[in-house]
Parts: C-alpha cells; structure tokens; sequence
C-alpha cells in the first residue's frame, strides 16, 4: 500500500511540474501586464511539438529540442504579447483575457493543422523510453529525475533574474509603476515584452519535460491551463514560491485521486479543490493577506 501510495505521488510530482511552469507563467504574466493567460496551456502543448521537430524531423539531441524549443516559446512570447496583449490591452483589462481565451483555439486547430491531432511520442533525454530506478520499490522514471532537477533549476533561474539582475528589476519596475519606470528611462513595453517571453518560453520548457511521459500535441492544453490556474491560485498567484508548490500539488492531488476514485470524478474533485481555496483563502496559501485583488 505504501509503495503504491509513493508510486502515486512520483507521477503526480511528475505532471504536477508541468503545472508547475504552467502556473509560474501566469504569476510572470500577471505582474507584468496585469491579466491572466488562459492560452499558456496551449503553449506548453506548442512547445512540446517544436521539440518534437527538432528531436525527430532534425533528427538532434533531445537537449538541443528542450533548448530550442524554450527559445522558440520566448521568441513567440515576444511576438504574442507585441500583435494580441498589447493592442487588446488598450481596450481593458477584460479585453487581454478575452483575447487569451480565443487564442486558445487558434492555437489549438492551428498546431493540429501542422502537426496532426494525435499525440507523438517524444524521445526521453537520457537511456531508453521507460527506463527507471527503483529505490524502495517505487518506480521512478530517469525522465521524471530530470523533470525534477530542471524545474528546481528553471525556478532557481527565475528568481536570480527578478531578484539579482538589473534587467529582471526593471521588468518588475515597469510592472508596479509603468510611469515612473518610464521617467527613470525603462522601455516598459520592452519589458512587458520580455515578461511574457520568459513566461511562454517556461510553458515551452514545461511542454518538453514532460513530453517523454505524457507524450506531446493533441488537446491537453486546455486541461494544463487550468489546473496550472488551480496551482497558481491555490499557491499564492503573487509569490512564484506558492505557483511552483501549488502546481506541484495539484499533480499530487491528481494522481492520489486518480488511483482510489473512477476517471471521471477526478478532475471535478481537483477544480472544486479551485473554488474552495477561493472561499477560505483567496490570496492562496503563500499569498500575502494584503494582496490586492482588482
């Protein structure tokens, strides 16, 4: 029983970093241009694709493919937020979310055009598909170890970035006060520019981890989207801290109900879980009680 439990929690830390990502995107979004971006699951989708080409069609290393794929989610960030959330964004704030909601679907039937509707298998970064270690009796994939390594080390990366670098402070700056960022001589949409690039390219990178396990493409992206939002919320959507573990709950949570409950009340279980963290604690569980909700 403890082992099965374990076994659970594995696939569920597993799925959950991509939640992880998913929900860290959303926080980076936030700060920068105020709304959230329902379109982020159908970026991690996108991602997982484009390595998929480069991995397949290009035939080089799964490493090159998470590289290039993370590139290529930060320069469509760039390009995403400069000709839909900048122009939707003079109309409200109400507009940029209602723009990220149609992207969904243009993104959705746009990589099924190109890449088909059917999930491909992606090729694992080191030894054969399947291949694990078994300490104690619990399986874990030699995926799921890298999984684990490379989100701790993309969360590492974005907290020296905001926290550490001038580029990361300015991008905050314009954030909390577009105005005097701009009399101090920041770019502020040069900046917001930026945020949404590293948030989309977290969503390509998450997309890729991932891809060896649960494959890549097809129409998952709506459902990462929202438990990412159910992470992010759950966590704290102001502290990336709170993001990160409230994504890697949500796979817990997940995969735990997933092996005691029949498939079809799991997710409605999981977005309740949404609804009550909204009436017992809005700001999340590592949120600041004086966030301001607007």
């Amino acid at each position: 029983m403890i082992v099965f439990v374990l076994q659970l929690v594995v696939a569920g830390l597993t799925v959950g970093s991509a939640y992880a990502l998913v929900a860290l995107g959303y926080h980076v979004i936030l700060r920068a241009t105020r709304a959230i971006n329902f379109s982020q699951g159908e970026f991690v989708v996108l991602g997982g694709l484009v390595a998929y080409t480069i991995v397949h069609v290009l035939h080089a290393s799964p490493w090159i493919g998470l590289i290039g794929a993370t590139a290529a989610g930060f320069a469509l960030g760039w390009v995403y937020e400069r000709i839909v959330l900048r122009p939707a964004a003079r109309n409200g704030d109400i507009a940029v979310i209602i723009a990220t909601i149609g992207c969904v679907y243009i993104l959705l039937y746009g990589h099924a055009l190109i890449w088909g509707s059917l999930p491909q298998p992606l090729a694992p970064f080191t030894g054969a598909q399947g291949q694990a270690i078994h300490p104690g009796g619990v399986a874990i994939q030699e995926q799921s170890l890298w999984v684990f390594a490379l989100l701790a080390l993309a969360f590492a990366a974005l907290w020296l970035l905001f926290d550490r670098t001038t580029f990361g402070k300015a991008i905050r700056a314009a954030a909390v006060n577009p105005v005097g960022a701009q009399l101090v001589g920041i770019d502020v949409n040069a900046a917001r520019a930026a945020s949404v690039g590293i948030a989309i390219a977290l969503a390509a990178f998450g997309g890729t981890l991932i891809g060896p396990i649960t494959l890549v493409g097809g129409t998952a992206g709506i459902a990462i989207a929202i438990k990412g939002f159910v992470g992010a919320v759950a966590g704290g959507l102001d502290s990336p801290m709170g993001c990160a573990v409230g994504g890697l709950a949500v796979g817990v949570i997940e995969k735990l109900l997933a092996g005691w409950l029949p498939y079809q009340a799991v997710d409605p279980v999981v977005y309740a879980l949404l609804l009550l963290v909204l009436i017992v604690r809005p700001q999340g569980l590592f949120g600041r009680k004086d966030a301001v909700r607007d």
